[in-house]
């Protein structure tokens, strides 16, 4: 397994990508043949709009940065295909190639850089962001993580051994990254990267590796709300979003990275990740060794997220609070597991792959 490279550095260090809505218009038009009103969309690298045609129907209109590699770029392309062959029923965006077939023509910029543009179908939907969704919600969102994993086990692309961003598989490389961190919090981080590095990476590197999401936190999930529903959680997953994380890694890694992002709950933060886990088990039954990582690799995570969002925020203050988001969130979802005992966590793991959200054949 190869170490980071500048590349993947630059790739997390670069400040986000402007394009003049200008130039997103032309580009629809003569690329694409479409003609629509644009609405800027935040984003961490890439440069986002919200097309919207006269005929009512809604795309993406994505710029990637240039300072992602062109094959990075052409693998995400590609794996969105390949999910819409493999399971065209799933709630992901739809590549749509432009006039000449090309699922994403480059675009040389006007500082010479150059981006490569994407369109794809735009999903209805709130992002679940900071919400508390209800049990049956992440269990479901559990099966589509689990419909994806399936569907693109088999993909295979030259990006299998780059290096890339927020990679798990090398989370103690982000140990210098923790001196940005406050005194509080910087050794129990620390210590976390430092026990993934010698008890948990030698025995993820054993295991399959195959394409993942890699980024299933709230604003890369969608829901809907029912008319006249009165409980305050949201019950109707409708999509996932963002593959722009994707990499290369055993699936647990997937599973892990969306758990920890289902901690929100103050009250029992563990609930929404076990039911999301319990949602995935059961659609892509866990072997033993995926399930005895589970809680080093979520709390990997999480410390990760903490380490990397605090330390570019420092270095990109006009950025932070779009950086920052989750932070919040994980520093509370950390120190509810570090609380917890072997003996608890692993009642509880069990208890929820035998819930009644445990559905076997669910393929909604």
């Amino acid at each position: 397994m190869t170490s980071h490279t500048d590349d993947s550095t630059d790739v997390l260090a670069a400040t986000a990508l402007t394009v003049s809505p200008e130039t997103a218009q032309r580009v629809l038009a003569t690329r694409f043949g479409l003609a629509a009103t644009l609405e800027p969309l935040s984003g961490e690298r890439d440069c986002n709009f919200r097309a919207a045609a006269a005929d009512g129907q809604r795309y993406l209109l994505k710029f990637t940065h240039p300072a992602e590699r062109q094959a990075v770029s052409d693998f995400q392309v590609r794996a969105l295909m390949h999910l819409a062959e493999r399971d065209p029923t799933l709630p992901v965006p739809r590549v749509l190639r432009d006039r000449d077939g090309d699922p994403a023509p480059p675009l040389r910029l006007e500082d010479g850089r150059v981006s490569h543009v994407r369109l794809s179908t735009f999903l209805p939907g709130t992002p679940l962001a900071d919400r508390v969704a209800s049990p049956r919600f992440q269990s479901r969102l559990g099966v589509w993580l689990a419909r994806i994993d399936v569907a693109l086990a088999d993909f295979d692309h030259p990006v299998r051994e780059l290096s890339m961003p927020w990679d798990l598989q090398r989370a103690d490389d982000l140990l210098p990254q923790t001196d940005s961190l406050d005194d509080a919090s910087r050794q129990r981080i620390r210590d976390r990267l430092q026990r993934f590095a010698e008890q948990l990476r030698p025995r993820l590197a054993a295991l399959p590796r195959q394409p993942i999401h890699n980024d299933l936190n709230g604003h890369n999930v969608l829901f809907t709300s029912t008319a006249g529903d009165a409980n305050p959680l949201p019950e109707h997953p409708a999509g996932i979003i963002d593959f722009g994380d994707m990499l290369f890694a055993p699936r647990v890694v997937d599973l892990a990275v969306a758990a920890a992002y289902q901690m929100k709950d103050a009250a029992d933060p563990l609930a929404g990740a076990l039911a999301l886990i319990a949602g995935y088990h059961a659609h892509s039954p866990l072997d033993d060794e995926e399930g005895a990582l589970l809680r080093g690799l979520i709390e990997t995570r999480l410390a990760m997220a903490i380490t990397v969002s605090t330390h570019r925020a420092g270095r990109y203050p006009q950025n932070a609070d779009y950086l920052l988001r989750n932070t919040a969130a994980s520093r509370r979802a950390l120190e509810h597991c570090l609380s917890l005992s072997a003996a608890t966590f692993q009642r509880r793991l069990s208890e929820a792959l035998d819930s009644p959200f445990n559905s076997p054949g669910t393929g909604e």
